[in-house]
């Protein structure tokens, strides 16, 4: 019987840990309020609303737009101002009493820094219009760092990044047994975990000529970079295949694969040793699967969105989803908020996320560097070395690959 009770705990912290739980008192009431958010972003809108995309730049996110390839009996994503918003009603934490029972794009904008309420979704039956995917372009001039302590190198990059909106995310697909039971004991369900799922993100990245150099894509509270022609291939009609992955609605390269394709899952990114090696299994571990055009994956039909950068889609601070407690934990009440809120502000602007990504799977050099970053035991991650040792990596191969056809300061 020790072996059993013990075995339930393990479990359920196994959970706990992989969704991204804590305790309702925790002194961030959402992700945004992480330290470092505030000043990268006080001057987002502070000059005034810049408007929509141009359109220049709304031809070029439409040249390029991917293709998402959905796995059989998953959900469909939606438009978040068609399908969402209007069926969501603002309620306050304290009571839970509906503060509105119509949210307007208005009212929303109104609200947006507002985390003393959230907005609680429900659900529309019979979905069937065409999703929109919303598409923003940055630019930004990246440093790299040279050979030996050399000169640093710069690339002006732009990254097209790309939101899909599903209503909900669930746990990972390739969750163990122990948890799942666990989970369907206490009467909750895996498949449907947090409400809205607005942070599935794919950012194709250009080099200064306008090339496809790049792939940046948005798994759990982690990224992985991909470069062109080295770890993905360029499609020849320029739209690039990403597969969602079941349940979890992450994102991952296309697969030619007839079977199902399994990857491995950490919550976050102290444990990127065993994402890349697959060695020493953390406790909140999991797998994702994805199934490709071959497995029986669909291509899923959109139309693409073009908002303000400064659209509370971007930029609330309200929870968009209803907490739900678990043995004294609140399920979703640290996010998701706005999706501009994407990961650490140390990995802000995109460029350093990029570095940071740049990692590959059974690299003796990556796994190295990783190992001596991150001290799991104590929580702590050096982000400037695994970037300086991404940047390196990346800017040396993004040479060998692109040669004279890049464009580089």
């Amino acid at each position: 019987m020790g072996r059993t009770l013990k075995g339930i705990a393990t479990g359920t912290a196994a959970v706990l840990l992989l969704a991204g739980c804590r305790p309702g008192s925790d002194r961030y009431r959402t992700f945004a309020d992480f330290p470092g958010f505030a000043s990268y972003y006080a001057r987002r809108c502070a000059g005034g609303d810049p408007g929509p995309p141009t359109m220049g730049d709304r031809e070029l996110l439409r040249r390029f737009r991917p293709r998402f390839n959905l796995a059989p009996g998953s959900i469909r994503p939606i438009s978040f101002y068609r399908d969402y918003l209007p069926h969501a009603v603002l309620r306050r934490f304290s009571d839970k009493a509906v503060v509105e029972e119509t949210v307007s794009p208005e009212e929303l904008r109104r609200q947006q820094d507002n985390t003393e309420v959230y907005l609680e979704y429900r659900p529309a039956s019979g979905v069937k219009e065409i999703p929109v995917v919303f598409g923003r372009v940055y630019r930004e001039r990246v440093p790299f760092p040279g050979e030996r302590g050399g000169e640093t190198r710069h690339l002006d990059l732009t990254f097209l990044k790309y939101n899909l909106v599903f209503p909900e995310s669930g746990l990972p697909a390739g969750l163990n047994h122990l948890a799942g039971w666990i989970l369907k004991g206490v009467g909750l369900d895996p498949r449907d975990w947090h409400q809205l799922d607005n942070f599935v993100a794919a950012h194709i990245v250009l080099d200064g000529g306008g090339n496809p150099i790049a792939v940046l894509l948005a798994q759990h509270n982690h990224h992985r970079a991909y470069l062109v022609r080295r770890d993905i291939v360029f499609p020849a009609d320029g739209r690039f295949v990403f597969d969602v992955a079941l349940r979890s609605n992450e994102l991952y390269p296309g697969s030619d694969s007839e079977s199902p394709v399994r990857h491995r899952v950490v919550r976050w990114s102290l444990y990127l040793k065993y994402l890349l090696g697959g060695e020493g299994r953390p406790l909140a571990s999991a797998d994702d699967i994805t199934y490709g055009r071959r497995a029986g994956g669909r291509e899923v039909a959109y139309d693409l969105g073009f908002p303000s950068p400064c659209d509370p889609f971007y930029t609330a601070k309200i929870m968009l989803g209803a907490p739900r407690p678990f043995f004294g934990f609140d399920i979703g009440r640290d996010g998701p908020p706005g999706s501009d809120y994407y990961t650490v502000p140390d990995l802000l602007p995109l460029g350093n996320l990029l570095k940071f990504s740049y990692l590959h799977d059974g690299d003796p050099d990556d796994l190295r560097v990783v190992g001596e970053s991150i001290d799991e035991r104590r929580g702590t991650t050096d982000i400037s070395r695994i970037m300086a040792h991404g940047g390196k990596k990346f800017f040396g191969d993004y040479l060998a690959y692109f040669g004279a056809n890049g464009s580089t300061r």
